[in-house]
């Protein structure tokens, strides 16, 4: 029978695998349900599971089963707009960072079973890509850039062929990679202008200091602790806390890495203008090549280029156009017609001409 998870108590067994956004159940047929289950059902935002009707010792089960509707299994509640989540977890997100800014401990369980939710509706809706940067705000900048990490990077990590509990492990990582960033001083946080020498010495500490934070966490696998760890770390050895280079940079440290350099250049910053999705991706192919993994650049570009046919789209001109024809080897550089004229435009050729914006 279905019961709510509000009614499970130990003792209770699964009658059907339990999925959460992974490739295997999280919770097998026939398990006998503990304290443990239900911190993992909470984490992944599981409403409802089919038990059998006695316990393990024998007894009955005395949770009220949901009732069906006609024509329908109740299995969940109706998921808020990805919107209104989205918000929701940046909200979240800034009362904890305050606590961590206090003195107050991380607790990985409780962010991870905010951020489920939320990668549900982008398993759906990968457009989101899109309009991340339109949500982002500059004085909550490290609770948008933080959220946005997590979702680019689950996006990011499906197009390289990461299996679902990998992408989920590398969203989870991407959330929690600015943690450090509560141990930085106030004066540098609410900076509106470019950091000093010594401010940005400081800054770079911030790996660091998120390394600490999850460095003992068993929700974590190491090598999610050392892409944390490495997220500002490049392949030509520019990056920091340590200067690594080429092999000693994990692919999983890569894909937080670009996450976030791309989700840094298309926000809003006290001190600097946001850029387009598709003008950073430029910029990072022209001015940061070799410091990124060359695969995961070309599944970056293939998320946000590679617009069908009839896509709307905003020029860096402020004209609506729509993609008439997008060339596999320039993704980010369609043919389009702007509207109220019928002359097609080629932006491999007009190179001061970019798309600002996806019109949904």
């Amino acid at each position: 029978m279905k019961v709510s998870v509000h009614d499970l108590t130990e003792g209770c067994r699964i009658a059907q695998d339990i999925m959460g956004l992974t490739a295997n159940p999280i919770i097998k047929k026939g398990t006998e349900l503990s304290s443990i289950h239900f911190e993992a059902l909470r984490a992944f935002n599981i409403q409802h599971v089919e038990v059998y009707s006695k316990l393990a010792d024998g007894s009955k089960v005395e949770a009220e089963p949901v009732r069906e509707e006609a024509g329908s299994i109740v299995v969940a509640a109706e998921e808020p707009p990805l919107k209104k989540q989205y918000m929701e977890l940046i909200s979240y997100y800034n009362g904890v960072f305050n606590a961590w800014q206090s003195g107050g401990k991380l607790d990985i369980v409780a962010l991870k079973s905010r951020l489920m939710p939320l990668l549900r509706q982008v398993a759906k809706h990968k457009d989101v890509i899109y309009q991340l940067h339109r949500w982002s705000e500059a004085k909550s900048y490290i609770a948008h850039h933080s959220v946005s990490t997590a979702i680019i990077s689950y996006l990011l990590a499906e197009k390289a062929g990461y299996d679902q509990g990998g992408c989920i492990q590398l969203a989870v990582a991407g959330i929690l990679t600015d943690t450090g960033m509560a141990k930085m001083p106030l004066s540098i946080l609410k900076k509106s202008g470019p950091l000093t020498q010594e401010e940005a010495i400081e800054i770079r500490k911030h790996p660091l200091y998120s390394y600490q934070y999850i460095m003992d966490s068993p929700l974590l696998k190491n090598e999610m602790k050392a892409a944390i760890l490495q997220h500002h770390e490049r392949l030509d050895g520019s990056g920091y806390p340590k200067g690594s280079r080429g092999k000693d940079i994990s692919r999983s440290s890569q894909v937080l890495a670009l996450a976030d350099v791309f989700h840094a250049m298309t926000s809003e910053r006290l001190y600097r203008a946001k850029k387009s999705p598709f003008r950073a991706l430029e910029i990072i192919w022209e001015d940061e090549l070799g410091k990124f993994d060359i695969a995961l650049l070309k599944a970056l570009q293939e998320i946000v280029g590679g617009l069908a046919t009839g896509t709307r789209v905003i020029l860096s001109d402020d004209r609506t156009a729509e993609v008439i024809f997008t060339q596999p080897q320039h993704l980010l550089r369609p043919m389009i017609k702007a509207e109220g004229s019928e002359d097609i435009i080629d932006l491999t050729k007009e190179r001061k001409l970019y798309i600002e914006q996806v019109i949904s």
